[in-house]
């Protein structure tokens, strides 16, 4: 009993703690870092990235250089802050408690659910686009809820359980790190044609980062959902090497749903392949998707858990 005592698990105790404050405690847009985050991400490209859009190799390297010049000041201020501190864990845990908010995005695909059932489909369409950098306005009462669930689960694994795995091994400046790179990548998708080179290296260091949190996050999904048939799409196909294609295939399969297709960024048609399950969606899958999702984040949580009470015991 001793081992649960031990200072080694307090970075998991502090997940816990934080986990069940993001779920309580509601901290509005105009007052998250991550906003502010946002807003220096969008004037560094008006600085940066506009002056010659045409040159490859320029957009690269600003594309490379703008991030480091936004993180590396921020990070040593707040590991001079850490450092100096009387209690670094408490301040650690304010890092994890910002760089998490995921539940916002719950929040947000449940009123498209609401607004859906009420037909209010422009409603819906207004907040799914705060969600997704895709073009919500073509899409039928059916497309946005698959929409919705896509996003949904592709921020569970991105946003929460890469956010939470990267705080246990490097503590809250790195995962705070992470997901600055993760709003910046949004900010200068390399889906976009405007920004295919510009952001092309936050989009490669996330794509390295991300690829094992996403699988283990697919992973406690299925167990969660339906094992037989989340893993049974391994059969269907499955590329292993693409993450979205990987994820939206099990846990869309797990759902029994099809998931994926083709998807509008602005006026460029992107072709995915469809996968998942057999079904359609309907709108009762919203709920089933974010009820997965609860099963799946406790199932997470425990891995965590165990995996950092066999740490602490082996030292």
């Amino acid at each position: 009993m001793h081992h649960f005592g031990s200072i080694h698990l307090l970075p998991i105790y502090s997940v816990l703690i934080v986990v069940l404050l993001e779920k309580q405690l509601k901290v509005a847009d105009k007052f998250h870092p991550l906003t502010f985050a946002k807003l220096m991400a969008e004037r560094i490209v008006y600085r940066v990235h506009n002056r010659n859009p045409g040159n490859k190799v320029q957009q690269i390297t600003a594309g490379t250089l703008a991030p480091l010049v936004l993180l590396i000041p921020l990070m040593l201020m707040l590991g001079v802050l850490i450092y100096l501190s009387e209690y670094p864990v408490f301040f650690d845990s304010l890092l994890l408690f910002f760089a998490l908010r995921f539940q916002p995005i719950v929040d947000t695909v449940r009123k498209i659910e609401r607004y859906l059932r009420q037909e209010k489909k422009t409603l819906a369409k207004q907040q799914l686009q705060s969600i997704v950098l895709r073009k919500a306005g073509p899409l039928s009462p059916l497309g946005i809820a698959k929409a919705a669930v896509e996003s949904l689960m592709l921020r569970f694994a991105l946003q929460y359980c890469t956010v939470i795995i990267l705080y246990l091994i490097g503590g809250g400046i790195v995962a705070l790190s992470y997901r600055l790179l993760f709003e910046f990548s949004h900010s200068w998708n390399a889906k976009q044609v405007k920004f295919n080179h510009f952001g092309q290296p936050v989009r490669l260091a996330l794509q390295f980062v991300q690829w094992l949190p996403l699988r283990i996050s697919v992973v406690c999904f299925v167990i969660g959902q339906n094992v037989i048939k989340g893993f049974a799409a391994l059969k269907n196909g499955s590329n292993l090497t693409c993450s979205r294609y990987f994820l939206l295939n099990l846990q869309g399969a797990a759902l029994g749903i099809e998931l994926g297709g083709p998807v509008y960024y602005n006026d460029d048609k992107c072709r995915l392949a469809k996968c998942g399950g057999p079904r359609v969606i309907v709108l009762d899958d919203i709920n089933r998707a974010i009820h997965g999702l609860k099963k799946a984040r406790w199932v997470f949580l425990t891995l965590c858990f165990i995996g950092s009470l066999m740490l602490s015991i082996g030292k």
